[in-house]
């Protein structure tokens, strides 16, 4: 499949094909940007909505590109929120079945060195660590996960984190999200994105990260492009 690349449209966000940036870093959302753990998300997400008595559906809606300590008490205040959560991660870190790299993700971080990217994601360290590892992915030098951050996405604060951690200016980040949440919180950020999965789903060419191609300039900026 080829990458949603496009011009900008009057809302910041590239969906289509054929365009290109450069900047000093790239901040990739994981669930749904680098891994499709899509399917173990929503096994244990049916499993949780049983366990607690509500309609899996909305619970799925709600949770995307969400924190798990943000959504639970949303669609079950009445329950014990630090006893779900507890319970919820430990399915997640556990049971990676079909977790699996997206097309492109490997080529392009490998391509990368460690100070030019990293990982913001809403779920939780171990959790993300777990999914790397089951995708052969690369650990990230950088990861900003659901226990570093107050607010989760659509706040911008998880990019805003991750901008800091690699030392570049949020104007010279590239955000690569799936999640309105999370395309919200690049471009809350002030940071240019990139929609990629369900957040460019309308978009013509495709829905991963595969062609996408990155060099390094003699200024030591980054210039990614299909």
């Amino acid at each position: 499949m080829t990458p949603i690349i496009a011009q900008a449209t009057d809302d910041g966000v590239h969906r289509g094909a054929g365009s290109d940036w450069t900047v000093r870093a790239v901040l990739f959302d994981l669930d749904g940007t680098l891994v499709d753990s899509t399917a173990a998300i929503e096994r244990h997400t049916v499993r949780w909505a049983e366990r607690v008595g509500v309609a899996a559906g909305p619970v799925l809606a709600l949770s995307h590109g969400r924190k798990d300590a943000e959504f639970i008490p949303l669609v079950a205040p009445w329950a014990d929120a630090a006893t779900e959560l507890d319970w919820l991660h430990r399915l997640s870190v556990e049971d990676t079945e079909g977790v699996t790299a997206l097309p492109g993700a490997r080529e392009l971080l490998t391509a990368l060195a460690a100070h030019h990217w990293a990982v913001v994601t809403s779920a939780a360290r171990e959790v993300a660590l777990s999914r790397l590892r089951a995708a052969r992915l690369p650990v990230p030098t950088h990861l900003v996960c659901a226990e570093d951050v107050q607010r989760g996405k659509p706040d911008p604060e998880g990019f805003l984190r991750g901008a800091d951690l690699v030392g570049t200016p949020p104007g010279e980040c590239l955000v690569v999200e799936d999640s309105v949440a999370g395309v919200r919180a690049g471009q809350d950020a002030g940071m240019a994105v990139l929609a990629v999965g369900e957040a460019a789903k309308a978009a013509p060419g495709g829905l991963h990260l595969s062609g996408v191609r990155v060099r390094r300039l003699p200024d030591g900026r980054l210039r990614l492009a299909r």
